[in-house]
Protein backbone atom coordinates (compact mmCIF):
# COMPACT_ATOMS: atom_id res chain seq x y z
CA UNK A 1 0.00 0.00 0.00
CA UNK A 2 2.56 2.21 0.70
CA UNK A 3 4.05 1.56 -2.48
CA UNK A 4 0.64 2.59 -4.46
CA UNK A 5 0.75 5.82 -2.35
CA UNK A 6 3.78 6.97 -3.20
CA UNK A 7 3.33 6.26 -7.04
CA UNK A 8 0.56 8.26 -6.52
CA UNK A 9 2.01 11.01 -4.96
CA UNK A 10 4.74 10.79 -7.42
CA UNK A 11 2.36 11.20 -10.17
CA UNK A 12 0.33 13.97 -8.92
CA UNK A 13 3.61 15.85 -8.23
CA UNK A 14 4.42 15.17 -11.77
CA UNK A 15 1.14 16.64 -12.95
CA UNK A 16 1.97 19.65 -10.53
CA UNK A 17 4.68 20.20 -12.86
CA UNK A 18 2.98 19.66 -16.08
CA UNK A 19 0.14 21.59 -15.72
CA UNK A 20 1.87 25.05 -15.16
CA UNK A 21 4.40 24.00 -17.84
CA UNK A 22 1.74 23.39 -20.30
CA UNK A 23 0.00 26.49 -19.39
CA UNK A 24 2.82 28.53 -19.71
CA UNK A 25 3.33 26.70 -23.45
CA UNK A 26 -0.24 27.77 -24.34
CA UNK A 27 0.59 30.97 -23.32
CA UNK A 28 3.75 31.61 -25.17
CA UNK A 29 1.86 30.63 -28.43
CA UNK A 30 -1.04 33.16 -27.83
CA UNK A 31 1.25 35.63 -26.78
CA UNK A 32 3.27 34.49 -30.69
CA UNK A 33 -0.02 34.67 -32.51
CA UNK A 34 -0.81 38.11 -30.71
CA UNK A 35 2.24 39.24 -32.18
CA UNK A 36 1.54 37.77 -35.36
CA UNK A 37 -2.08 39.45 -35.43
CA UNK A 38 -0.59 42.92 -34.67
CA UNK A 39 2.31 42.75 -36.82
CA UNK A 40 1.43 40.76 -39.98
CA UNK A 41 3.53 42.64 -42.73
CA UNK A 42 6.39 39.80 -42.63
CA UNK A 43 4.47 38.12 -45.12
CA UNK A 44 5.69 40.46 -47.38
CA UNK A 45 9.11 39.30 -47.04
CA UNK A 46 9.23 37.62 -50.76
CA UNK A 47 8.42 41.22 -52.00
CA UNK A 48 9.96 43.71 -49.23
CA UNK A 49 13.44 41.29 -49.30
CA UNK A 50 15.20 40.23 -46.47
CA UNK A 51 15.00 42.63 -43.64
CA UNK A 52 14.06 42.79 -39.84
CA UNK A 53 10.41 42.88 -39.13
CA UNK A 54 8.04 43.94 -35.89
CA UNK A 55 6.39 41.64 -34.03
CA UNK A 56 4.30 43.60 -31.70
CA UNK A 57 8.02 44.42 -29.65
CA UNK A 58 9.76 41.00 -30.93
CA UNK A 59 11.81 41.56 -34.19
CA UNK A 60 11.73 38.96 -36.89
CA UNK A 61 14.92 38.84 -38.91
CA UNK A 62 13.26 37.65 -42.20
CA UNK A 63 16.00 35.45 -45.05
CA UNK A 64 15.45 34.81 -48.37
CA UNK A 65 16.64 32.87 -51.11
CA UNK A 66 15.48 32.18 -54.56
CA UNK A 67 15.87 29.05 -56.85
CA UNK A 68 15.32 29.92 -60.51
CA UNK A 69 15.13 28.27 -63.87
CA UNK A 70 15.49 29.02 -67.26
CA UNK A 71 12.38 28.10 -69.19
CA UNK A 72 12.64 29.60 -72.47
CA UNK A 73 16.18 31.93 -74.03
CA UNK A 74 15.59 35.89 -73.87
CA UNK A 75 16.49 36.73 -77.54
CA UNK A 76 15.82 39.60 -79.32
CA UNK A 77 11.89 39.57 -80.79
CA UNK A 78 11.78 36.72 -78.86
CA UNK A 79 10.75 36.80 -74.99
CA UNK A 80 12.30 34.57 -72.71
CA UNK A 81 10.57 32.24 -69.86
CA UNK A 82 11.65 32.01 -66.52
CA UNK A 83 10.41 30.05 -63.14
CA UNK A 84 11.37 31.55 -59.79
CA UNK A 85 10.69 29.96 -56.54
CA UNK A 86 11.71 32.34 -53.51
CA UNK A 87 11.60 30.84 -50.29
CA UNK A 88 11.93 32.84 -47.19
CA UNK A 89 13.02 32.16 -43.57
CA UNK A 90 12.24 34.21 -40.31
CA UNK A 91 13.83 34.12 -37.05
CA UNK A 92 12.22 35.66 -33.78
CA UNK A 93 14.57 37.84 -31.70
CA UNK A 94 18.16 36.78 -33.82
CA UNK A 95 20.73 38.88 -34.48
CA UNK A 96 24.13 38.31 -36.85
CA UNK A 97 25.72 38.30 -34.02
CA UNK A 98 23.91 35.24 -32.60
CA UNK A 99 25.98 33.05 -34.92
CA UNK A 100 29.01 33.67 -33.67
CA UNK A 101 27.73 32.76 -29.87
CA UNK A 102 25.05 30.27 -30.45
CA UNK A 103 25.64 29.02 -33.60
CA UNK A 104 23.11 29.43 -36.67
CA UNK A 105 19.13 29.61 -35.19
CA UNK A 106 17.68 25.36 -35.31
CA UNK A 107 13.95 26.58 -35.41
CA UNK A 108 11.93 28.31 -38.15
CA UNK A 109 9.50 30.70 -36.81
CA UNK A 110 7.69 31.52 -39.69
CA UNK A 111 8.14 30.15 -43.74
CA UNK A 112 6.77 31.34 -47.16
CA UNK A 113 7.24 29.91 -50.71
CA UNK A 114 5.44 32.24 -53.70
CA UNK A 115 6.47 30.27 -56.85
CA UNK A 116 5.98 31.94 -59.70
CA UNK A 117 6.17 32.75 -63.97
CA UNK A 118 8.44 36.12 -65.76
CA UNK A 119 8.54 37.04 -68.52
CA UNK A 120 12.05 38.73 -70.10
CA UNK A 121 11.85 41.29 -73.31
CA UNK A 122 15.04 42.53 -74.71
CA UNK A 123 14.89 46.03 -75.13
CA UNK A 124 17.74 48.38 -76.71
CA UNK A 125 21.40 48.34 -75.09
CA UNK A 126 20.78 45.28 -72.91
CA UNK A 127 17.99 46.35 -70.85
CA UNK A 128 15.45 43.77 -70.26
CA UNK A 129 11.60 44.14 -68.98
CA UNK A 130 10.36 41.31 -66.74
CA UNK A 131 6.59 41.20 -65.76
CA UNK A 132 6.22 38.65 -63.23
CA UNK A 133 3.18 37.03 -61.43
CA UNK A 134 3.39 34.64 -58.15
CA UNK A 135 1.01 32.86 -55.81
CA UNK A 136 1.79 30.81 -52.77
CA UNK A 137 2.12 30.78 -48.92
CA UNK A 138 3.26 31.51 -46.01
CA UNK A 139 2.89 29.87 -42.17
CA UNK A 140 3.80 31.38 -39.26
CA UNK A 141 1.59 30.01 -36.72
CA UNK A 142 -1.62 28.09 -36.40
CA UNK A 143 -4.03 30.88 -36.60
CA UNK A 144 -2.26 33.52 -39.04
CA UNK A 145 -1.42 31.19 -42.32
CA UNK A 146 -2.42 32.68 -45.58
CA UNK A 147 -2.38 32.79 -49.19
CA UNK A 148 0.09 35.31 -51.04
CA UNK A 149 -0.01 36.47 -54.50
CA UNK A 150 2.00 39.35 -55.97
CA UNK A 151 2.30 40.73 -59.60
CA UNK A 152 4.83 43.97 -60.61
CA UNK A 153 7.55 44.81 -63.50
CA UNK A 154 11.41 44.85 -63.05
CA UNK A 155 13.30 47.11 -65.13
CA UNK A 156 17.37 45.67 -65.38
CA UNK A 157 20.43 46.07 -67.16
CA UNK A 158 23.57 43.75 -66.39
CA UNK A 159 26.75 45.51 -67.32
CA UNK A 160 30.61 46.74 -66.82
CA UNK A 161 30.91 49.58 -63.95
CA UNK A 162 34.85 50.96 -64.08
CA UNK A 163 36.02 46.93 -63.72
CA UNK A 164 32.88 45.67 -61.89
CA UNK A 165 29.80 43.24 -62.81
CA UNK A 166 26.77 45.79 -62.33
CA UNK A 167 23.45 45.06 -61.54
CA UNK A 168 20.90 48.07 -61.69
CA UNK A 169 17.41 47.51 -61.06
CA UNK A 170 14.03 49.13 -60.70
CA UNK A 171 10.74 47.64 -59.52
CA UNK A 172 6.94 48.31 -58.91
CA UNK A 173 5.59 45.46 -57.09
CA UNK A 174 1.91 44.48 -55.84
CA UNK A 175 1.35 41.78 -53.62
CA UNK A 176 -1.28 40.57 -51.01
CA UNK A 177 -2.31 38.15 -48.58
CA UNK A 178 -5.80 36.29 -48.21
CA UNK A 179 -5.34 35.25 -44.13
CA UNK A 180 -7.04 31.75 -43.22
CA UNK A 181 -8.09 33.16 -40.09
CA UNK A 182 -10.16 35.80 -38.88
CA UNK A 183 -7.57 38.10 -39.70
CA UNK A 184 -8.19 41.40 -42.40
CA UNK A 185 -6.37 40.60 -45.65
CA UNK A 186 -3.91 42.91 -46.42
CA UNK A 187 -1.63 44.45 -49.73
CA UNK A 188 1.44 46.96 -50.30
CA UNK A 189 2.84 48.39 -52.85
CA UNK A 190 6.31 49.05 -52.79
CA UNK A 191 9.10 51.17 -55.75
CA UNK A 192 12.26 49.57 -55.39
CA UNK A 193 15.60 51.09 -56.91
CA UNK A 194 18.63 48.80 -56.67
CA UNK A 195 22.37 48.81 -57.22
CA UNK A 196 24.37 45.21 -57.09
CA UNK A 197 28.32 45.59 -57.92
CA UNK A 198 30.42 42.28 -58.16
CA UNK A 199 34.09 41.57 -58.70
CA UNK A 200 36.95 38.79 -58.23
CA UNK A 201 39.33 40.04 -56.01
CA UNK A 202 42.74 37.63 -57.14
CA UNK A 203 42.31 36.03 -54.04
CA UNK A 204 42.14 31.72 -54.45
CA UNK A 205 40.05 28.72 -52.06
CA UNK A 206 41.42 26.14 -53.61
CA UNK A 207 41.20 26.70 -57.73
CA UNK A 208 38.01 29.20 -56.76
CA UNK A 209 38.27 32.79 -56.72
CA UNK A 210 37.10 35.00 -54.51
CA UNK A 211 33.97 37.54 -55.00
CA UNK A 212 33.37 40.59 -53.71
CA UNK A 213 29.71 42.11 -53.62
CA UNK A 214 28.67 45.68 -52.76
CA UNK A 215 25.14 46.73 -53.13
CA UNK A 216 22.74 49.77 -52.12
CA UNK A 217 19.12 49.39 -52.08
CA UNK A 218 16.16 52.68 -51.84
CA UNK A 219 12.43 51.46 -51.01
CA UNK A 220 9.56 53.59 -50.94
CA UNK A 221 6.13 52.13 -49.94
CA UNK A 222 3.83 53.49 -51.42
CA UNK A 223 0.52 51.13 -49.68
CA UNK A 224 1.89 49.92 -46.87
CA UNK A 225 0.62 46.92 -45.09
CA UNK A 226 -0.23 46.84 -41.39
CA UNK A 227 2.70 47.51 -40.07
CA UNK A 228 5.90 46.91 -42.51
CA UNK A 229 8.07 48.43 -40.15
CA UNK A 230 8.03 50.75 -36.18
CA UNK A 231 6.55 53.90 -37.58
CA UNK A 232 6.21 52.36 -41.08
CA UNK A 233 3.45 54.23 -42.30
CA UNK A 234 4.92 57.37 -41.16
CA UNK A 235 8.05 56.56 -42.65
CA UNK A 236 7.95 54.78 -45.94
CA UNK A 237 11.28 55.19 -47.23
CA UNK A 238 13.72 53.20 -46.33
CA UNK A 239 17.55 52.10 -47.46
CA UNK A 240 19.97 49.79 -46.90
CA UNK A 241 23.91 49.53 -48.13
CA UNK A 242 25.79 46.13 -47.29
CA UNK A 243 28.61 43.96 -48.94
CA UNK A 244 28.85 40.04 -49.53
CA UNK A 245 31.52 37.04 -50.39
CA UNK A 246 30.93 34.38 -52.90
CA UNK A 247 33.30 32.16 -55.10
CA UNK A 248 33.58 32.50 -58.77
CA UNK A 249 32.52 29.65 -59.63
CA UNK A 250 29.87 29.48 -56.99
CA UNK A 251 30.43 25.82 -54.94
CA UNK A 252 27.12 24.00 -55.67
CA UNK A 253 25.07 22.60 -52.91
CA UNK A 254 22.78 20.24 -55.12
CA UNK A 255 21.16 22.03 -57.86
CA UNK A 256 21.49 25.27 -56.24
CA UNK A 257 24.61 27.69 -56.12
CA UNK A 258 25.76 28.26 -52.90
CA UNK A 259 24.43 31.72 -51.63
CA UNK A 260 26.45 34.99 -51.36
CA UNK A 261 27.20 35.61 -47.60
CA UNK A 262 27.54 38.91 -46.11
CA UNK A 263 26.37 41.55 -43.90
CA UNK A 264 23.71 44.75 -44.62
CA UNK A 265 23.07 47.68 -42.30
CA UNK A 266 19.03 48.57 -42.62
CA UNK A 267 17.65 52.30 -42.03
CA UNK A 268 14.11 51.31 -40.94
CA UNK A 269 13.29 53.67 -38.44
CA UNK A 270 13.52 52.04 -35.03
CA UNK A 271 14.27 48.76 -36.30
CA UNK A 272 17.33 50.12 -38.11
CA UNK A 273 19.75 47.11 -37.74
CA UNK A 274 22.69 45.20 -39.43
CA UNK A 275 21.59 41.84 -40.68
CA UNK A 276 23.38 39.02 -42.09
CA UNK A 277 22.86 38.52 -45.67
CA UNK A 278 22.53 34.62 -47.47
CA UNK A 279 21.63 35.08 -51.31
CA UNK A 280 20.91 37.66 -53.36
CA UNK A 281 20.87 41.21 -51.78
CA UNK A 282 17.84 41.85 -53.95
Amino acid sequence: MQSFANRISGLAGALCLLVPATLYAQQSASREDRAVRSSISYVFATDLGSGVYDMDGRSLQVYQLTYEKQLRDTKPGHFGVEFELPVTFGFFDFSPEDVISHGIPTRVDSFSAVPGLALDYLLGDDWHVKPYVRAGFSVASSSVDGYLWGTGVQVERRGDFHGWDGLTRSELAIAGVDYRANVPNDRFVRLRQGVDLTRGLGWKLGSRELELGLYNIYDLVLDPPTAPVVEGRKHPMQAEFGFTFATRPRYRLWKFNAPRLGFGYRLAGELSAWRLVIGEPF
